[in-house]
């Protein structure tokens, strides 16, 4: 092969490279998940169980709002249904605060 050809396939590997490196980052690097987190949702009573609750807004990724628990004793986290009554009473509690 020649210099030059050999030149022009390892800029090429090099550019590849960065374009796979920043894309895979893009992403994760800013915080934001690119899909959903919940693929299910819990609706039975598990407020006792509950140690802490985050709420997540709809996104470009996701259009649903998540309500994702973490349980007290295994610290597990479950995602919760937001139109089930009681989950719907345990967010009004927290934004009342």
């Amino acid at each position: 092969m020649s210099h030059k050809i050999q030149t022009a396939c390892l800029i090429v590997i090099v550019l590849l490279g960065c374009l796979v490196i920043t894309e895979g980052m893009s992403l994760r690097g800013a915080g934001a998940e690119p899909r959903c987190r919940c693929i299910a949702t819990e609706n039975r009573r598990i407020g006792k169980l509950i140690a802490r609750v985050e709420l997540f807004a709809p996104s470009p990724h996701c259009k649903d709002t998540e309500i994702i628990a973490t349980l007290k004793d295994s610290g597990k986290e479950i995602c919760l249904d937001p139109s089930a009554p009681w989950v719907k009473k345990v967010i009004a509690n927290i934004l009342s605060r």
